[in-house]
């Protein structure tokens, strides 16, 4: 009965002018009201007035309209009649057939109550009778976000009604009587007696809409939240989760807000056994739990501290029970986003023209064939930036010093501290050629051992450095249907011989692969243990088309070259012989339509090493897109892989839609996920029914199939929402 409870608070929305009125001491002065009005009848035998035609009425910060207007000044009270409208600073208005007041537009009684409230809201009642002490009786009243049949002949999507509404002013409580909500008119939900806090009264606790899920791996699932709102500033929501397959579950997130920052702690926890791949429960139970929490806090303007704690008692525990690898409050200082999680704690500095950062953690891996005792712990990671930027023709000076260290319970120790110093300027000439110098030069000190890497135990140092030049010349050419802007691109780079070249552990440049954004970089390298050594050459061209003002078509092509020196990077990243792999990339937008695709070629065949492709249509009722990724370098280890991801959205009718999302492991022939079902939506509702089914290749992780209904009933909330 939550749902109702929230609904009814839209209601009592209406109700905090009154209550505001009744807060306020009576006016100073003579307390008169000013009736304006086509005619004005005074009626002596009874001292009565009335008004009619367009007749305005003001009692200080209140304004009523109505056709007709009688005043009793004997009695105090004023009767409106006949499209009455009131109105109050800074409050919605509110209408009625006839109204009765006293005269200083206070207490009194309504018939065929109506107002519209916030973010489309719209109630209604027969009666509705407004007391001294500021409460307000609604009868047979009503509230609904739908937009209403101007001749009555459809019953809204959705409206909550009430045969009885009561504001409290002294509890700040909001009772009802015989309350239900109604689909199209349709009873669905009813409720003879509930209560709820009054929305002027701020948050107060109490349950929330349930979540429903039904899945071939936990069955039936219910999920019954409750809210503590503890203070102001901190609340605590626990859902008892019941399902009918597994053992019930217990799931809590808990938030506060300081001056200085905010803490957010979500954790779960059950006591059952795990699945096998057939999805049945095997081996002894256990307490089976996660906890996701982090915190952020200013020290001043240019310093914050922060951590992140992500634990899981089990690698596939999260999945098991539909719990989201990848924690939406996760900390940008260090990110794991394969199926590891991370905890760490740091220090952060930004200022105008310097950044600063102190950072110590763990992961923690969630693959079942991965050892945990091979991850490195930070202990710890720090890197300071300083900008020095003088004159134009000067260019800009950025300054590195950082230092990592890193531990294992298997695997080789390491410590690295470098420093460096990187400068490029720009320099354009009349003739509109674009010259970019640039050199960096570093220092670097290892300590490692050997631990079973193959390497040697030791000290290290070196001393490397690099300098070049990028020379662009852009060319223009309007034209009577497309403008074109064609712009050949070289660099020259000569960098220093890497006298440690594999001597160390490759801890920070594992992923490097060759694309369209690193292939002019100076320095290739994701990180500082591998350096890129020896001169090489890079050129390339870029062509862009544009007609329209909305059409374009880019195209890209380029390739890089080593003039000497050896290769550094791995057989899969596109640099490791003489001639890299060739890149070629496109993009075009048109109206209803974009496309791109970026490729790695083999410089000797031609093949394709690498293929990225993705496009969207947008026709009509039709919404479309595919992303298509495939891998082909047999020096990868697993070549080749492709993958395909298909997305639909049709518009079936104004309000429905159908919904279909595959991605497909073209390797395996088979569909790793699928989600298709139904949308309805109009100007007040959502509802989705969602078939949803993941198939991932593991020994112990089952696939799963489940149907998600989400209600969504706009201004108020809904069933089953994330």
């Amino acid at each position: 009965m939550r749902l109702i409870a929230r609904a009814a608070s839209c209601v009592a929305l209406m109700l905090a002018p009154a209550a505001a009125y009744a807060q306020t001491a009576a006016p100073a002065g003579d307390g008169r009201v000013f009736i304006e009005a086509d005619t004005l009848v005074e009626v002596r035998e009874t001292g009565v007035y009335i008004a009619r035609g367009q007749v305005r009425a003001r009692h200080e910060n209140r304004t009523l309209y109505a056709d007709e207007l009688e005043y009793r000044p004997e009695t105090g009270r004023v009767v409106a009649r006949g499209n009455v409208a009131m109105f109050q600073d800074g409050a919605l208005p509110q209408y009625a057939d006839e109204v009765e007041l006293d005269d200083r537009f206070g207490e009194g009684v309504a018939i065929g109550f109506s107002s519209l409230l916030e973010n489309d809201g719209k109630a209604a009642a027969a009666f509705a009778i407004r007391h001294g002490d500021g409460s307000i009786r609604l009868i047979d009243a009503y509230y609904t976000a739908c937009d209403l049949c101007a001749e009555g002949r459809r019953s809204p999507t959705w409206r909550l009604r009430a045969r009885e509404v009561e504001q409290d002013i002294e509890n700040q409580m909001i009772r009802y009587r015989d309350a239900r909500l109604e689909i199209l008119g349709v009873p669905v939900l009813y409720a003879p007696v509930f209560a709820h806090a009054d929305p002027s009264a701020g948050r107060r606790s109490g349950f929330l809409p349930p979540d429903l899920d039904i899945s071939n791996r936990l069955g039936v699932a219910y999920g019954q939240p409750y809210l503590w709102a503890i203070s102001p500033h901190q609340d605590l929501r626990v859902t008892a989760r019941v399902m009918s397959e597994v053992n019930p579950q217990l799931l809590t997130h808990y938030r506060k807000r300081f001056f200085s920052g905010r803490l957010d702690v979500q954790a779960s926890g059950t006591h059952e056994q795990t699945f096998n791949r057939d999805n049945e429960l095997v081996g002894d139970p256990a307490w089976r739990w996660h906890v996701f929490a982090r915190g952020g806090f200013d020290i001043n303007a240019e310093w914050r501290w922060g951590f992140t704690v992500q634990r899981a008692s089990h690698d596939l525990y999260l999945r098991h029970y539909g719990i989201s690898e990848t924690d939406s409050e996760r900390s940008d200082m260090l990110t794991e986003n394969n199926r590891r999680l991370v905890s760490h704690a740091y220090i952060q500095g930004r200022g105008r023209n310097y950044y600063a950062d102190l950072t110590a953690g763990a992961f923690q891996t969630l693959r079942p064939a991965e050892n945990q005792d091979r991850l490195p712990v930070i202990a710890p990671m720090a890197e300071f930036r300083r900008v020095f930027a003088g004159d134009p023709a000067f260019g800009r000076l950025n300054t590195v010093a950082s230092a990592a260290v890193l531990r294992r319970t298997l695997g080789a120790d390491y410590f690295r501290a470098s420093a460096s110093a990187d400068w490029r300027t720009q320099w354009i000439t009349p003739g509109g050629v674009v010259t970019e110098p640039f050199m960096l030069g570093r220092a670097d000190y290892y300590h490692q051992n050997d631990a079973g890497t193959g390497l040697t135990d030791g000290t290290y140092d070196r001393a490397v450095g690099l300098a070049g030049v990028t020379v662009r010349m852009p060319f223009f050419r309007p034209g009577e249907t497309a403008d074109w802007i064609v712009e050949p691109v070289v660099q020259l780079v000569a960098a220093s011989h890497d006298p440690l070249a594999g001597r160390i552990v490759n801890e920070d440049s594992l992923a490097v692969e060759l694309d369209e954004t690193s292939l002019f970089r100076p320095d290739r390298s994701s990180g500082y243990d591998v350096w890129d050594s020896g001169a090489r050459i890079t050129y390339g061209a870029r062509a862009t088309a544009m007609w329209g003002g909305s059409g374009e078509v880019e195209g890209f092509l380029g390739q890089s070259r080593r003039l000497d020196g050896d290769a550094a990077f791995s057989p899969a990243s596109g640099m490791f012989e003489r001639d890299s792999d060739i890149i070629a990339a496109f993009r075009v937008n048109l109206e209803g339509f974009s496309a791109g695709a970026q490729a790695r070629l083999d410089p000797d065949s031609g093949s394709l090493n690498r293929l990225d492709a993705r496009a969207t249509l947008r026709w009509d009722r039709l919404r479309t897109s595919i992303r298509y990724t495939g891998l082909f370098d047999s020096a990868s280890a697993r070549a080749p892989s492709e993958e395909l991801l298909l997305a639909a959205n049709l518009r079936l009718t104004d309000t429905w839609s159908a919904t279909w999302r595959v991605r497909r492991d073209l390797d395996r022939r088979a569909n790793t996920t699928e989600t298709a079902g139904f949308i309805y939506r109009d100007e007040c509702t959502q509802l989705e029914i969602l078939y949803e089914r993941e198939n991932i290749v593991s020994a112990t992780l089952p696939s799963s199939e489940s149907v998600r209904i989400r209600l969504t009933l706009f201004t108020i909330g809904g069933f089953g929402e994330d």
